[in-house]
C-alpha cells in the first residue's frame, strides 16, 4: 500500500471519531469541559510520562524541542502584532493563540505510530513538549489578553500536570528505572484513549455551536501560519541538519514533516469557548483544517521521502 493510501486508511477513523463526538454532544448531552478536563489533567500526563520513560534518549534530541519552542513563540508574537493591525477586535487573539500550536497529539501521534516503531513515540512526544508548553503558556496568554498576565500564564503552565509528568518521566529514564510490563500495557491503553477522546473533543465542541460560521478572511489568517509557515520551518530544520549538522536520520525527518503539517489544534475550540473568542468560527476552522490536513500531511511526507530517496 502506498503512502497516500495508508494515510487515507488511517485518517478516516479519526474523522469518524469526530463525527461520533458530534453525535455524543448532540444526542447524549456530553459536556465539553468534563471530557477536556479528563484528557488534559488525567490521560495526557499518563501518556507523556510513559513516553518519556521509554524514550531512547540522545543528547542531540534536546535541540529539537528548543528550536520548536523558540519558533512557536516568535511566530505567535509576530502573528499577534500583525493580526492586531488587521483586526480591531478579539479575532487577533484567536489567531495568535492558534499560531503557536497544532493538533500534533491527537492527530499526529496516531500517524507516527502507524508509520514508525512504537519506540519513536517517545521522541515525537519529546518534540511535542515544545508546542505543549507554548500552547498552555504563551498561546493561552495571547488568547486571554486581559484575563491573564505573564505571571498568570507562567503559573498556569506550572500547574499543568503534563509538564510535571514530562520531567518526572525524563528523571525516571535518566535513573534507568524500567517500568513493569503491566504499566507499559496500560500506557498503550492510555495512548489510544488519549487519541480517541482528543478527536472526539472536536466533534463535541462542534455539536455545542448553533451553526458553523465560515469566515474566509479568518481562515486565511489561521491557515497561513499552520499550513505554510510551520511546514517551512520544518523543512528549515530538516535541510539544515541534512546539509550541515547531519545529526538526525530519515525517520526523524519524516516525523518532523508530520509534526509541522498537522491541522489546527483540537483544543483551540475549547479555549475559544472558555475565553469567548468567536467559538463558532473557531469550530468551523478546526473542522476544515482537519480535512485539509489529509493533503498537507501527505504532501509533506511524500516530499521528504522523495528528496531523501526513501521507499
Amino acid at each position: 500500500m502506498d503512502i497516500l493510501s495508508l494515510l487515507i486508511v488511517n485518517l478516516i477513523p479519526l474523522y469518524i471519531i469526530i463525527a461520533l463526538g458530534f453525535i455524543a454532544g448532540r444526542k447524549l448531552d456530553v459536556e465539553l469541559p468534563s471530557i477536556a478536563a479528563v484528557v488534559i489533567y488525567v490521560i495526557a500526563p499518563v501518556v507523556n510520562f510513559g513516553a518519556m520513560v521509554q524514550l531512547e534518549f540522545n543528547v542531540d534530541y534536546i535541540a529539537l524541542p528548543v528550536i520548536l519552542f523558540c519558533f512557536s513563540g516568535l511566530l505567535g508574537i509576530a502573528v499577534y502584532v500583525l493580526a492586531q493591525r488587521a483586526f480591531q477586535n478579539t479575532t487577533a487573539n484567536l489567531i495568535a493563540m492558534s499560531s503557536v500550536t497544532g493538533n500534533t497529539g491527537y492527530f499526529g501521534l496516531p500517524l507516527v505510530l502507524t508509520f514508525f516503531d512504537a519506540k519513536y513515540a517517545g521522541l515525537y512526544l519529546f518534540m511535542n513538549m515544545a508546542v505543549l508548553l507554548n500552547e498552555s503558556g504563551l498561546g493561552y496568554y495571547l488568547g486571554a489578553r486581559g484575563h491573564a498576565d505573564i505571571k498568570g500564564a507562567v503559573i498556569k503552565v506550572l500547574k499543568l500536570p503534563v509538564v510535571h509528568a514530562i520531567w518526572l518521566g525524563l528523571l525516571v529514564n535518566a535513573l534507568n528505572i524500567n517500568l513493569p510490563d503491566i504499566m507499559i500495557k496500560y500506557w498503550h491503553y492510555a495512548t489510544g484513549t488519549w487519541v480517541i477522546l482528543g478527536m472526539m473533543i472536536i466533534g463535541i465542541a462542534l455539536s455545542k455551536q448553533r451553526r458553523l460560521q465560515i469566515d474566509a478572511r479568518l481562515l486565511t489568517w489561521l491557515f497561513i501560519p499552520r499550513f505554510i509557515l510551520w511546514p517551512l520551518a520544518g523543512w528549515g530544520i530538516i535541510m539544515a541538519d541534512a546539509l550541515i549538522f547531519q545529526v538526525y536520520d530519515s525517520t526523524l525527518y519524516q516525523m518532523i514533516a508530520i509534526f509541522t503539517a498537522v491541522p489546527l489544534a483540537g483544543n483551540l475550540v475549547a479555549y475559544a469557548s472558555t475565553l469567548n473568542l468567536h467559538p463558532e468560527r473557531a469550530a468551523a476552522s478546526v473542522l476544515l483544517s482537519t480535512f485539509l490536513a489529509l493533503v498537507s500531511v501527505s504532501t509533506n511526507l511524500l516530499l521528504v521521502r522523495h528528496v531523501f530517496g526513501l521507499n
